[in-house]
Protein backbone atom coordinates (compact mmCIF):
# COMPACT_ATOMS: atom_id res chain seq x y z
CA UNK A 1 0.00 0.00 0.00
CA UNK A 2 0.91 3.47 -0.94
CA UNK A 3 2.10 5.79 1.99
CA UNK A 4 -0.81 8.38 2.09
CA UNK A 5 0.84 12.07 1.54
CA UNK A 6 -0.01 14.69 4.45
CA UNK A 7 -1.07 18.19 4.13
CA UNK A 8 1.29 19.10 6.73
CA UNK A 9 4.01 17.41 4.50
CA UNK A 10 3.21 19.62 1.97
CA UNK A 11 3.27 22.67 4.29
CA UNK A 12 6.31 22.05 6.19
CA UNK A 13 8.72 21.13 3.54
CA UNK A 14 8.97 24.64 1.68
CA UNK A 15 11.18 24.34 -1.46
CA UNK A 16 12.10 27.07 -4.22
CA UNK A 17 14.38 27.62 -6.97
CA UNK A 18 16.11 30.89 -4.88
CA UNK A 19 16.81 27.81 -1.71
CA UNK A 20 18.24 25.43 -4.37
CA UNK A 21 20.47 27.58 -5.90
CA UNK A 22 21.74 29.01 -2.15
CA UNK A 23 21.91 25.58 -0.98
CA UNK A 24 24.23 24.13 -3.92
CA UNK A 25 26.11 27.58 -4.62
CA UNK A 26 25.00 28.21 -7.97
CA UNK A 27 24.87 31.92 -7.35
CA UNK A 28 28.55 31.92 -8.77
CA UNK A 29 28.02 31.18 -12.04
CA UNK A 30 25.41 34.24 -12.58
CA UNK A 31 27.85 36.85 -11.81
CA UNK A 32 29.52 39.19 -14.16
CA UNK A 33 32.05 41.62 -14.26
CA UNK A 34 29.52 44.36 -14.01
CA UNK A 35 26.36 42.72 -12.05
CA UNK A 36 24.50 39.92 -10.49
CA UNK A 37 22.11 37.91 -12.47
CA UNK A 38 21.12 35.83 -9.60
CA UNK A 39 17.47 36.81 -9.65
CA UNK A 40 16.79 37.28 -12.78
CA UNK A 41 18.23 33.74 -13.18
CA UNK A 42 15.25 32.83 -10.33
CA UNK A 43 12.89 34.15 -12.19
CA UNK A 44 13.55 32.49 -15.80
CA UNK A 45 13.82 28.99 -13.73
CA UNK A 46 10.51 29.74 -12.24
CA UNK A 47 8.59 30.76 -15.60
CA UNK A 48 10.44 26.87 -16.99
CA UNK A 49 9.14 24.92 -14.42
CA UNK A 50 5.65 27.15 -12.98
CA UNK A 51 3.70 28.05 -15.71
CA UNK A 52 1.38 25.31 -17.25
CA UNK A 53 2.59 26.11 -21.12
CA UNK A 54 3.20 28.95 -23.28
CA UNK A 55 6.36 29.64 -20.93
CA UNK A 56 7.88 32.78 -23.02
CA UNK A 57 9.91 35.50 -21.80
CA UNK A 58 6.62 37.99 -21.69
CA UNK A 59 4.12 35.64 -19.51
CA UNK A 60 7.21 35.20 -17.39
CA UNK A 61 7.39 38.87 -16.45
CA UNK A 62 3.73 38.73 -15.99
CA UNK A 63 3.56 35.72 -13.58
CA UNK A 64 6.86 35.00 -12.31
CA UNK A 65 9.18 37.23 -12.37
CA UNK A 66 9.48 39.54 -8.69
CA UNK A 67 12.78 42.11 -9.62
CA UNK A 68 12.69 41.13 -13.61
CA UNK A 69 10.88 42.20 -16.71
CA UNK A 70 11.01 41.38 -20.36
CA UNK A 71 13.61 43.36 -20.99
CA UNK A 72 15.67 41.82 -18.18
CA UNK A 73 15.13 38.16 -19.07
CA UNK A 74 16.08 38.85 -23.07
CA UNK A 75 19.42 40.48 -21.95
CA UNK A 76 19.69 37.58 -19.25
CA UNK A 77 18.69 34.84 -22.04
CA UNK A 78 20.67 36.94 -25.09
CA UNK A 79 23.37 39.62 -23.99
CA UNK A 80 25.21 38.51 -20.69
CA UNK A 81 28.27 37.10 -20.40
CA UNK A 82 27.73 34.41 -18.24
CA UNK A 83 28.82 30.94 -19.56
CA UNK A 84 26.59 28.45 -19.79
CA UNK A 85 29.45 25.91 -20.31
CA UNK A 86 30.45 26.48 -16.59
CA UNK A 87 27.06 26.33 -15.49
CA UNK A 88 26.54 22.99 -16.89
CA UNK A 89 29.71 20.97 -15.62
CA UNK A 90 28.28 22.00 -12.20
CA UNK A 91 25.17 20.77 -13.09
CA UNK A 92 26.85 17.47 -14.30
CA UNK A 93 28.38 17.09 -11.20
CA UNK A 94 25.47 17.37 -9.28
CA UNK A 95 23.41 15.00 -11.39
CA UNK A 96 26.10 12.38 -10.67
CA UNK A 97 25.62 13.00 -7.11
CA UNK A 98 21.99 13.14 -7.35
CA UNK A 99 21.48 10.40 -9.41
CA UNK A 100 24.07 7.72 -8.31
CA UNK A 101 27.08 6.78 -10.13
CA UNK A 102 28.21 4.45 -12.87
CA UNK A 103 24.65 5.37 -14.77
CA UNK A 104 24.49 5.24 -18.74
CA UNK A 105 25.15 7.83 -21.33
CA UNK A 106 22.35 8.23 -24.41
CA UNK A 107 23.58 10.32 -27.26
CA UNK A 108 20.75 11.33 -28.76
CA UNK A 109 19.07 14.35 -31.40
CA UNK A 110 16.24 16.94 -30.62
CA UNK A 111 14.43 19.32 -33.34
CA UNK A 112 12.91 22.15 -32.71
CA UNK A 113 10.28 23.47 -35.20
CA UNK A 114 11.08 27.16 -36.05
CA UNK A 115 9.84 29.95 -38.68
CA UNK A 116 12.45 31.95 -40.63
CA UNK A 117 15.38 31.69 -41.51
CA UNK A 118 17.31 34.00 -38.79
CA UNK A 119 17.25 31.40 -35.54
CA UNK A 120 20.91 30.23 -34.96
CA UNK A 121 21.17 27.02 -36.77
CA UNK A 122 18.02 26.90 -38.56
CA UNK A 123 17.18 25.02 -41.68
CA UNK A 124 15.01 23.14 -43.95
CA UNK A 125 16.58 19.40 -42.15
CA UNK A 126 15.60 16.72 -40.96
CA UNK A 127 12.93 16.73 -37.86
CA UNK A 128 12.34 14.32 -35.85
CA UNK A 129 9.56 15.06 -33.56
CA UNK A 130 7.86 15.81 -37.49
CA UNK A 131 9.28 12.65 -38.34
CA UNK A 132 9.96 14.36 -42.30
CA UNK A 133 12.31 17.37 -42.97
CA UNK A 134 10.76 20.90 -42.07
CA UNK A 135 12.34 24.30 -40.79
CA UNK A 136 14.18 23.88 -37.26
CA UNK A 137 16.69 23.26 -35.44
CA UNK A 138 18.47 20.38 -34.34
CA UNK A 139 20.21 19.61 -31.14
CA UNK A 140 22.53 16.18 -30.44
CA UNK A 141 22.08 16.27 -26.59
CA UNK A 142 23.59 13.62 -23.89
CA UNK A 143 21.66 12.15 -21.04
CA UNK A 144 22.62 10.32 -17.99
CA UNK A 145 20.30 7.84 -16.60
CA UNK A 146 20.30 5.10 -13.94
CA UNK A 147 17.59 3.12 -12.29
CA UNK A 148 14.60 5.85 -14.02
CA UNK A 149 16.15 8.56 -12.56
CA UNK A 150 17.51 10.37 -15.72
CA UNK A 151 17.82 13.95 -17.06
CA UNK A 152 19.95 15.93 -20.03
CA UNK A 153 23.28 16.96 -18.88
CA UNK A 154 24.91 18.15 -21.86
CA UNK A 155 24.12 19.67 -25.08
CA UNK A 156 25.36 21.04 -28.79
CA UNK A 157 23.41 23.13 -31.21
CA UNK A 158 24.26 21.46 -35.06
CA UNK A 159 25.30 24.15 -37.55
CA UNK A 160 24.74 23.00 -41.29
CA UNK A 161 27.70 23.58 -43.44
CA UNK A 162 25.22 26.36 -45.09
CA UNK A 163 25.13 28.43 -42.08
CA UNK A 164 29.13 27.86 -42.10
CA UNK A 165 29.19 29.22 -45.28
CA UNK A 166 26.89 32.52 -44.79
CA UNK A 167 29.68 34.19 -42.83
CA UNK A 168 26.83 37.34 -42.50
CA UNK A 169 23.95 35.15 -40.89
CA UNK A 170 26.45 33.52 -38.45
CA UNK A 171 27.95 37.27 -37.60
CA UNK A 172 24.37 38.36 -37.07
CA UNK A 173 23.31 35.19 -34.97
CA UNK A 174 26.61 35.80 -32.77
CA UNK A 175 28.13 32.85 -33.86
CA UNK A 176 32.29 32.53 -32.14
CA UNK A 177 34.87 32.44 -34.21
CA UNK A 178 36.13 29.36 -32.88
CA UNK A 179 32.31 27.48 -33.54
CA UNK A 180 32.57 28.83 -37.10
CA UNK A 181 33.57 25.00 -38.48
CA UNK A 182 30.81 22.13 -39.55
CA UNK A 183 31.26 19.42 -37.46
CA UNK A 184 28.64 16.29 -37.85
CA UNK A 185 26.41 14.96 -35.37
CA UNK A 186 28.69 12.37 -34.77
CA UNK A 187 31.21 14.73 -34.03
CA UNK A 188 29.49 16.79 -31.76
CA UNK A 189 28.22 13.53 -29.73
CA UNK A 190 32.01 12.29 -29.67
CA UNK A 191 32.89 15.89 -28.63
CA UNK A 192 30.03 15.26 -25.38
CA UNK A 193 31.29 11.96 -24.39
CA UNK A 194 34.85 12.96 -24.63
CA UNK A 195 34.07 15.66 -22.66
CA UNK A 196 32.37 13.42 -20.04
CA UNK A 197 35.60 11.38 -19.97
CA UNK A 198 37.53 14.62 -19.22
CA UNK A 199 35.41 15.31 -16.55
CA UNK A 200 35.59 11.87 -14.82
CA UNK A 201 31.47 11.42 -14.89
CA UNK A 202 31.64 7.40 -13.89
CA UNK A 203 29.57 5.92 -16.38
CA UNK A 204 29.03 2.29 -17.76
CA UNK A 205 28.44 2.39 -21.22
CA UNK A 206 27.25 4.61 -24.22
CA UNK A 207 23.77 3.76 -26.08
CA UNK A 208 22.60 5.44 -29.47
CA UNK A 209 19.95 5.58 -31.93
CA UNK A 210 20.35 3.95 -35.41
CA UNK A 211 21.64 7.39 -36.84
CA UNK A 212 24.72 7.51 -34.81
CA UNK A 213 24.65 3.63 -34.27
CA UNK A 214 25.07 3.18 -38.30
CA UNK A 215 28.23 5.68 -38.76
CA UNK A 216 31.77 2.58 -38.17
CA UNK A 217 33.69 5.46 -37.67
CA UNK A 218 32.31 6.99 -34.48
CA UNK A 219 31.78 2.91 -32.95
CA UNK A 220 35.54 2.76 -33.73
CA UNK A 221 36.18 5.62 -31.86
CA UNK A 222 34.40 4.45 -28.95
CA UNK A 223 36.15 1.21 -29.02
CA UNK A 224 39.72 3.03 -29.04
CA UNK A 225 38.75 4.94 -26.02
CA UNK A 226 37.58 1.32 -24.54
CA UNK A 227 33.88 2.60 -23.86
CA UNK A 228 31.82 0.03 -23.94
CA UNK A 229 28.51 0.97 -26.27
CA UNK A 230 25.39 -0.38 -27.81
CA UNK A 231 24.06 1.06 -30.90
CA UNK A 232 20.73 0.62 -32.56
CA UNK A 233 21.43 -0.61 -36.23
CA UNK A 234 19.35 -0.87 -39.52
CA UNK A 235 17.96 -4.06 -40.59
CA UNK A 236 20.03 -4.10 -44.13
CA UNK A 237 23.24 -3.46 -41.83
CA UNK A 238 25.79 -6.23 -43.15
CA UNK A 239 27.87 -8.02 -40.63
CA UNK A 240 29.84 -11.30 -40.69
CA UNK A 241 29.38 -14.06 -38.80
CA UNK A 242 32.07 -16.49 -39.16
CA UNK A 243 35.70 -14.75 -38.70
CA UNK A 244 36.58 -13.00 -41.47
CA UNK A 245 40.04 -13.16 -42.74
CA UNK A 246 40.73 -10.32 -45.50
CA UNK A 247 43.71 -10.58 -47.99
CA UNK A 248 45.08 -9.34 -51.44
CA UNK A 249 43.39 -12.41 -54.00
CA UNK A 250 46.06 -14.12 -55.50
CA UNK A 251 46.06 -12.78 -59.41
CA UNK A 252 44.39 -15.48 -61.66
CA UNK A 253 45.75 -15.77 -65.53
CA UNK A 254 48.50 -13.50 -66.90
CA UNK A 255 46.08 -10.60 -68.07
CA UNK A 256 45.60 -7.69 -66.14
CA UNK A 257 47.27 -5.86 -63.50
CA UNK A 258 48.01 -7.42 -59.89
CA UNK A 259 44.99 -7.66 -57.04
CA UNK A 260 46.17 -4.61 -54.40
CA UNK A 261 42.65 -4.24 -52.58
CA UNK A 262 41.77 -6.31 -49.75
CA UNK A 263 38.60 -8.40 -49.64
CA UNK A 264 37.21 -11.27 -47.38
CA UNK A 265 38.02 -14.25 -49.18
CA UNK A 266 36.72 -17.01 -46.30
CA UNK A 267 33.42 -15.81 -45.88
CA UNK A 268 30.41 -13.65 -46.93
CA UNK A 269 28.80 -10.60 -44.82
CA UNK A 270 25.08 -11.29 -44.19
CA UNK A 271 21.86 -8.54 -43.58
CA UNK A 272 21.08 -8.52 -39.79
CA UNK A 273 17.41 -9.25 -40.50
CA UNK A 274 18.44 -12.82 -42.10
CA UNK A 275 19.85 -13.75 -38.69
CA UNK A 276 16.59 -13.47 -36.73
CA UNK A 277 14.62 -15.72 -38.73
CA UNK A 278 16.11 -18.83 -36.89
CA UNK A 279 14.07 -19.36 -33.41
CA UNK A 280 17.10 -21.06 -32.00
CA UNK A 281 18.48 -19.39 -28.89
CA UNK A 282 15.66 -16.74 -27.98
CA UNK A 283 14.83 -15.99 -24.51
CA UNK A 284 11.91 -14.17 -22.90
CA UNK A 285 13.30 -11.50 -20.88
CA UNK A 286 11.81 -8.35 -18.85
CA UNK A 287 13.60 -5.68 -19.49
CA UNK A 288 12.19 -2.59 -17.59
CA UNK A 289 8.93 -2.51 -15.23
CA UNK A 290 6.01 -0.43 -16.01
CA UNK A 291 2.76 1.34 -14.93
CA UNK A 292 1.39 -1.84 -16.62
CA UNK A 293 3.54 -4.63 -15.07
CA UNK A 294 6.88 -5.61 -17.16
CA UNK A 295 8.23 -4.65 -20.55
CA UNK A 296 9.06 -8.45 -22.17
CA UNK A 297 11.27 -9.14 -25.05
CA UNK A 298 12.21 -12.21 -26.90
CA UNK A 299 15.87 -12.17 -26.85
CA UNK A 300 18.91 -13.80 -28.12
CA UNK A 301 22.85 -12.41 -28.59
CA UNK A 302 24.62 -13.74 -31.43
CA UNK A 303 28.71 -12.85 -32.11
CA UNK A 304 29.64 -11.80 -35.18
CA UNK A 305 32.04 -8.95 -36.94
CA UNK A 306 31.42 -5.96 -38.11
CA UNK A 307 32.52 -3.84 -41.40
CA UNK A 308 33.75 -0.76 -41.66
CA UNK A 309 35.16 0.68 -45.25
CA UNK A 310 33.64 -2.60 -46.66
CA UNK A 311 36.25 -4.24 -44.60
CA UNK A 312 35.75 -6.49 -41.58
CA UNK A 313 37.28 -5.09 -38.08
CA UNK A 314 39.34 -6.82 -36.10
CA UNK A 315 37.30 -7.67 -32.67
CA UNK A 316 34.19 -9.69 -32.62
CA UNK A 317 30.98 -8.11 -30.70
CA UNK A 318 27.48 -9.08 -29.97
CA UNK A 319 24.43 -8.58 -32.16
CA UNK A 320 21.63 -7.95 -30.49
CA UNK A 321 18.05 -9.05 -31.49
CA UNK A 322 14.96 -8.29 -29.18
CA UNK A 323 11.59 -8.83 -30.74
CA UNK A 324 8.65 -6.94 -28.58
CA UNK A 325 6.40 -9.59 -26.88
CA UNK A 326 3.22 -7.38 -27.69
CA UNK A 327 3.58 -6.13 -31.06
CA UNK A 328 6.35 -8.25 -32.51
CA UNK A 329 8.86 -5.37 -33.55
CA UNK A 330 12.09 -6.88 -34.15
CA UNK A 331 15.07 -4.20 -32.73
CA UNK A 332 18.71 -5.13 -33.80
CA UNK A 333 21.94 -3.59 -32.05
CA UNK A 334 25.82 -3.83 -31.95
CA UNK A 335 27.49 -4.04 -28.69
CA UNK A 336 31.07 -4.96 -27.54
CA UNK A 337 30.15 -5.77 -24.13
CA UNK A 338 32.61 -8.71 -22.78
CA UNK A 339 31.65 -12.14 -24.12
CA UNK A 340 30.81 -13.54 -20.25
CA UNK A 341 28.38 -10.88 -20.07
CA UNK A 342 24.41 -12.61 -18.98
CA UNK A 343 21.99 -12.57 -21.59
CA UNK A 344 19.76 -10.63 -19.20
CA UNK A 345 22.04 -7.94 -18.95
CA UNK A 346 22.63 -7.13 -22.58
CA UNK A 347 18.69 -6.89 -23.26
CA UNK A 348 18.62 -4.53 -20.21
CA UNK A 349 21.20 -2.89 -21.93
CA UNK A 350 19.94 -2.72 -25.32
CA UNK A 351 16.45 -1.35 -23.97
CA UNK A 352 18.13 1.61 -21.99
CA UNK A 353 17.88 4.17 -24.79
CA UNK A 354 14.17 4.28 -24.05
CA UNK A 355 15.19 6.85 -21.21
CA UNK A 356 16.58 9.66 -23.15
CA UNK A 357 12.49 9.79 -24.78
CA UNK A 358 11.51 10.16 -21.29
CA UNK A 359 14.45 13.16 -20.46
CA UNK A 360 13.30 14.80 -23.98
CA UNK A 361 9.74 14.68 -22.50
CA UNK A 362 10.50 15.57 -19.21
CA UNK A 363 12.69 18.50 -20.93
CA UNK A 364 9.79 19.53 -23.04
CA UNK A 365 6.94 18.61 -20.62
CA UNK A 366 8.08 20.25 -17.55
CA UNK A 367 11.08 22.52 -17.72
CA UNK A 368 10.05 24.76 -21.33
CA UNK A 369 13.29 22.91 -23.39
CA UNK A 370 11.40 23.65 -26.98
CA UNK A 371 9.32 26.79 -26.12
CA UNK A 372 12.44 29.42 -25.96
CA UNK A 373 11.71 32.63 -28.31
CA UNK A 374 15.86 33.34 -29.05
CA UNK A 375 17.77 33.63 -31.93
CA UNK A 376 21.59 33.89 -31.04
CA UNK A 377 24.22 31.59 -30.28
CA UNK A 378 24.21 33.17 -26.75
CA UNK A 379 20.55 32.69 -25.91
CA UNK A 380 20.34 29.00 -27.34
CA UNK A 381 23.06 27.59 -25.14
CA UNK A 382 22.10 29.68 -21.98
CA UNK A 383 18.45 28.47 -22.38
CA UNK A 384 19.02 25.08 -22.67
CA UNK A 385 21.81 24.85 -19.61
CA UNK A 386 18.80 26.35 -17.69
CA UNK A 387 16.42 23.53 -18.75
CA UNK A 388 19.35 21.17 -17.48
CA UNK A 389 19.73 22.68 -13.64
CA UNK A 390 15.50 23.12 -14.17
CA UNK A 391 15.26 18.96 -13.94
CA UNK A 392 18.62 18.59 -11.59
CA UNK A 393 16.31 21.05 -9.55
CA UNK A 394 13.25 18.90 -9.67
CA UNK A 395 15.42 15.12 -9.67
CA UNK A 396 16.82 16.44 -6.30
CA UNK A 397 14.03 17.31 -4.32
CA UNK A 398 12.02 14.46 -5.44
CA UNK A 399 15.24 12.37 -4.56
CA UNK A 400 14.21 14.32 -1.00
CA UNK A 401 10.52 13.47 -0.84
CA UNK A 402 11.03 10.25 -1.86
CA UNK A 403 12.68 9.48 1.70
CA UNK A 404 9.37 9.29 2.96
CA UNK A 405 6.66 9.84 -0.17
CA UNK A 406 6.50 8.53 -3.41
CA UNK A 407 6.52 11.46 -5.63
CA UNK A 408 6.47 12.27 -9.34
CA UNK A 409 8.49 15.21 -11.13
CA UNK A 410 5.23 16.95 -12.13
CA UNK A 411 4.11 16.03 -8.15
CA UNK A 412 7.01 18.10 -7.02
CA UNK A 413 6.09 20.96 -9.63
CA UNK A 414 2.98 21.10 -7.27
CA UNK A 415 5.30 21.55 -4.65
CA UNK A 416 6.58 24.03 -5.85
CA UNK A 417 3.74 25.94 -6.90
CA UNK A 418 2.69 25.44 -3.74
CA UNK A 419 5.13 27.42 -1.81
CA UNK A 420 6.19 29.79 -5.27
CA UNK A 421 2.54 30.63 -5.99
CA UNK A 422 1.83 32.45 -9.71
CA UNK A 423 1.21 36.48 -9.54
CA UNK A 424 -1.76 37.44 -9.38
CA UNK A 425 -3.22 39.89 -11.57
CA UNK A 426 -5.44 43.29 -10.60
CA UNK A 427 -7.63 45.36 -13.27
CA UNK A 428 -4.64 47.75 -13.48
CA UNK A 429 -2.32 45.51 -14.76
CA UNK A 430 -4.48 43.44 -17.26
CA UNK A 431 -5.30 47.36 -18.66
CA UNK A 432 -1.78 47.84 -19.21
CA UNK A 433 -1.29 44.38 -20.81
CA UNK A 434 -3.94 45.16 -23.13
CA UNK A 435 -2.23 48.54 -24.21
CA UNK A 436 1.23 47.26 -24.41
CA UNK A 437 -0.61 44.56 -26.89
CA UNK A 438 -2.21 47.04 -28.89
CA UNK A 439 0.90 49.20 -28.94
CA UNK A 440 2.95 46.27 -30.45
CA UNK A 441 0.11 45.66 -32.88
CA UNK A 442 0.26 48.89 -33.94
CA UNK A 443 4.11 48.84 -34.44
CA UNK A 444 4.00 45.85 -36.26
CA UNK A 445 1.32 47.13 -39.10
CA UNK A 446 2.97 50.12 -39.91
CA UNK A 447 6.17 48.06 -40.18
CA UNK A 448 4.47 45.55 -42.73
CA UNK A 449 3.34 48.63 -44.77
CA UNK A 450 6.66 50.22 -44.80
CA UNK A 451 7.75 46.58 -46.13
CA UNK A 452 5.15 46.66 -48.46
Amino acid sequence: MVKQITRDFIKSNTISVEKYISETNLEFYFQTKTRCMVSTCIDYLNGLMLLPYRKNMRKMAIYCCKRSNNQSLSHFLSTSPWRSADLLKSVRTKAIQTIGKNGVLILDESSIKKSGNSSVGVSHQYCGNLGKKDNCQVGVFLAYFKKKKRMLIDGRLYLPQKWIDDKARCLKAKIPHDELKFRTKHELGLEMIDNAIQEGIPFSYVTMDGFYGENPELLTELENRGLTFVADIAIDTLVYVEKPVAEVPVKKGIRGRKPTILKVLNTLSARVDSLSSSIEGWKLIKVRKTERGYKKVCFKAIKVWRRQNKLPCEKPLWLLISKDSETSEIKYSLCNASEDTPLDELAKMQSSRYWIERAFQDAKGNCGMAEYMVRNWNAWHHHMALVMLAMLILISYQKKFNKMYKISIPGVIWILKYHNPLKRIDAWEIARILNQDNELRRKARISRLRGS
